[in-house]
């Protein structure tokens, strides 16, 4: 049986201020410590100033992004950020496995429009404004399929719990209509056990890995929540396995714990339907000290599981 592959959900804390060799450290870096489907590393920015620069209607106001007007691509998704950093990789590393996260509809609707919305959508519940940065994200998700990418969804916040989490799920299938199904993914941190949504994520039909983290500790619980369904609805699970929140070298996760974790998850949805290992979330935000020591303790992890 083979060995898992390991891959992070994206961001890495930005190396250097020039974006080409901050780019260039962060997929060394990710090679150094032995992942097998590597990230841009979201060196450009957080995981929503980006769309304030390149989506019409959205915008800054006292330095946070808000939402200004109806919201569409302002220009052909050539142009869009994320695909341009995928272009430099592909220029220098024309064969690379490569994922490309982008913010997925709830979570860049709630973020900005919680902060302002000036006109056209009624209030951050009017549900126009998720279907518009549905349609503006569905050209840009293809763009970075088109150049070979995996694409990853991120959307955080449908871990926050919505009584019309089905639509917005739905808005997911939107954005990969037409993509290669076997590299396009929905990232959701968190705890993902309120009712309906593992669910509704496991009916998405263009989607094949939905990822989850289990290693912190709001996190741990979702072991509980995950179904032996998901081979029969075409899904592989994206498996977090170690916490991306310790705060010193005592709290990173041993590969005992990442192989336990594991196990578990290997025991409820079947070892063949974990498709890699990763932390929980993010890494921009974790003590930069200490993402050596829990890439190292994954990667050991996954070894010790084989």
């Amino acid at each position: 049986m083979a060995i898992l592959e390991t891959t992070t959900i994206g961001s890495l804390a930005r190396f250097v201020p020039d974006l080409h060799e901050s780019i260039d450290k962060a997929l060394a870096y990710q090679r150094e410590h032995g992942l097998d489907l590597l990230t841009d590393g979201e060196q450009r920015t957080d995981m929503v100033s980006y769309f304030a620069e390149s989506f019409e209607g959205l915008g800054f106001e006292g330095g946070a992004p808000v939402v200004l007007g109806k919201v569409s691509l302002r220009d052909g998704p050539e142009s869009f950020s994320k695909v341009k950093d995928l272009e430099y990789i592909r220029s220098k590393h024309p064969d690379l496995r490569v994922k490309i996260a982008i913010t997925g509809p709830t979570t860049l609707g709630m973020t900005c429009g919680s902060r302002k919305i000036e006109s056209h959508y009624r209030n951050i519940m009017d549900f126009e404004l998720y279907r518009d940065i549905a349609a503006a994200l569905a050209p840009v998700a293809k763009a970075l399929a088109d150049r070979g990418a995996y694409v990853q969804i991120d959307e955080p916040f449908l871990s926050q719990g919505y009584r019309d989490v089905k639509a917005r799920v739905e808005l997911l299938d939107q954005i990969a209509d037409g993509l290669p199904r076997d590299r396009t993914s929905v990232h959701v941190c968190g705890f993902v056990g309120r009712p309906g949504l593992v669910d509704h994520l496991l009916a998405l039909e263009n989607v094949s890995v939905l990822s989850f983290g289990f290693a912190g500790r709001i996190e741990r619980p979702n072991i509980e929540h995950m179904p032996n369904t998901f081979e029969v609805n075409g899904k592989k699970l994206g498996a977090g396995c170690i916490s991306v929140t310790p705060m010193s070298e005592a709290e990173v996760g041993t590969p005992e714990d990442v192989a336990s974790i594991l196990g578990k998850l290997s025991g409820r949805i079947g070892r063949d339907n974990i498709a890699y290992a990763h932390p929980d979330c993010g890494l921009r935000a974790t003590n930069k000290a200490l993402v050596p020591l829990i890439l190292k303790n994954m990667r050991a992890g996954v070894d010790l599981f084989g």
